[in-house]
């Protein structure tokens, strides 16, 4: 399969869920600045167009969360938009953070010269407005290293079209049957409720899903809430088997981390890649003087049954 990136030594991606949104204000400059330091492997980021059609990076279809003005992102002109304070709700240590473009955030990747993007296109995309910002990725030289995604199957349809070569991704909240764009906000109200029953998998449909989906729209991976492998683990043995990655969202508890390097997920969004990545160096550390450890004693045990002085065993 064509996997998005090459995972060293086998370990999942860092994948930093609007940048490193723990310790910066969320799809700013400085969460994605932070992200590319602490090694995060991918960007996921959030894009939608302002009101005169410019791919902007925000959550929300409104400015009112997350800066200091309101309105609908869509309606209001591109310089009001990228003139709102977006840094201060966090911390006055970010005052004057703004909503970057797309095009800022892609020249940062491509200065640092490292890290890739996941970029979700929020809600319904024309063909020329996905043509636009797929072209700011291959102009930066980072399509590459990108792997496009969306909730709404319609605009995966449309980037499959407009750009093939370039690696998709559907978003899910449930790993089973796939659900209709606008079943999605009903199903978080399922979650809340009763998160096992609402996100348990039968064995087998999850399968079945992702071959479909594969076929149809030719993505590289299909990536659920993580509470959808929580409470059906073998969902993410079917996702490989029907050739997929899956990358859950959004993972901030070792303990979660721990599940899920033991199903073997290909990669982690997570709000802090700083500590998710120290986490896994720690593991792989950890691993590493094991093996050596019981290499050692391998070898005591051969020398010992040859009749040859045993050797302490202290590590390397």
């Amino acid at each position: 399969m064509n996997r998005p990136t090459t995972r060293p030594s086998a370990r999942p991606l860092v994948i930093a869920h609007r940048g490193s949104s723990a310790s910066a204000p969320e799809n700013t400059l400085a969460a994605f600045e932070a992200a590319l330091r602490a090694g995060a492997d991918l960007l996921e980021l959030d894009v939608r167009l302002d009101g005169d059609g410019v791919p902007v990076v925000l959550h929300d279809e409104t400015l009112d969360r997350t800066t200091d003005r309101c309105g609908a992102v869509a309606e209001l002109p591109g310089p009001v938009v990228r003139a709102a304070d977006a840094g201060s709700w966090f911390s006055p240590a970010f005052a004057g953070q703004r909503v970057p473009t797309l095009q800022q955030v892609v020249d940062l990747v491509a200065l640092h010269g490292t890290g890739g993007l996941l970029v979700e296109f929020k809600g319904a995309w024309t063909p020329a407005a996905v043509a636009g910002a797929v072209a700011t990725l291959r102009t930066a030289g980072v399509a590459g290293r990108s792997v496009v995604q969306s909730f709404e199957v319609e605009t995966v349809r449309t980037l499959r079209d407009v750009a093939p070569d370039v690696r998709r991704a559907l978003l899910v909240l449930h790993p089973g049957a796939r659900a209709a764009a606008q079943d999605v906000a009903a199903s978080f109200g399922d979650l809340a409720h009763d998160p096992f029953t609402a996100l348990s998998t039968p064995a087998g449909q999850t399968l079945a899903a992702a071959q479909e989906v594969v076929a149809e729209l030719g993505v590289v991976a299909v990536n659920p809430h993580v509470a959808g492998l929580v409470a059906s683990p073998h969902v993410v043995a079917e996702y490989h088997a029907a050739g997929v990655a899956t990358y859950p969202w959004t993972v901030d508890e070792p303990r979660l981390w721990v599940d899920l390097l033991r199903h073997r997920v290909d990669g982690i969004i997570t709000d802090d890649p700083g500590r998710l990545r120290g986490f896994l160096q720690a593991r792989e550390v950890r691993s590493s003087q094991d093996e050596a450890l019981e290499e050692r004693a391998e070898l005591t045990l051969a020398a010992t049954r040859q009749g040859a002085p045993a050797a302490r065993l202290t590590p390397a």
